[in-house]
């Protein structure tokens, strides 16, 4: 999976995550002080070793919902990669965020 997640599952709940940020602040700002957390809580794993995915800027124009899922989702690529052939990690839980 592309950005070091170890399945599609996280690479949604990541977009959902980003999409989150960027409609509410607080929630960039817990990211940037603490985004291990802000993984676990959208149901994401993420081990020590590996380098946690930035967040990506937030789109100039005004989108809803689910373009913001969309758009974040997008984004995904432009993340850096982490090579993890044999799977960086388990699969969580499935959960929302």
């Amino acid at each position: 999976m592309s950005g070091g997640f170890q399945s599609q599952s996280d690479g949604k709940r990541f977009a959902r995550l980003v999409a989150r940020a960027w409609s509410d602040e607080s929630i960039r700002e817990r990211y940037e002080q603490n985004p291990r957390e802000l993984l676990a809580e959208a149901g994401i794993d993420w081990p020590e070793d590996v380098p946690v995915p930035e967040l990506p800027a937030r789109p100039d124009r005004a989108l809803d919902l689910e373009s913001l899922e969309t758009s974040a989702g997008g984004a995904l690529s432009t993340i850096g990669t982490v090579s993890c052939p044999a799977g960086c990690f388990a699969a969580p839980p499935s959960q929302d965020v």
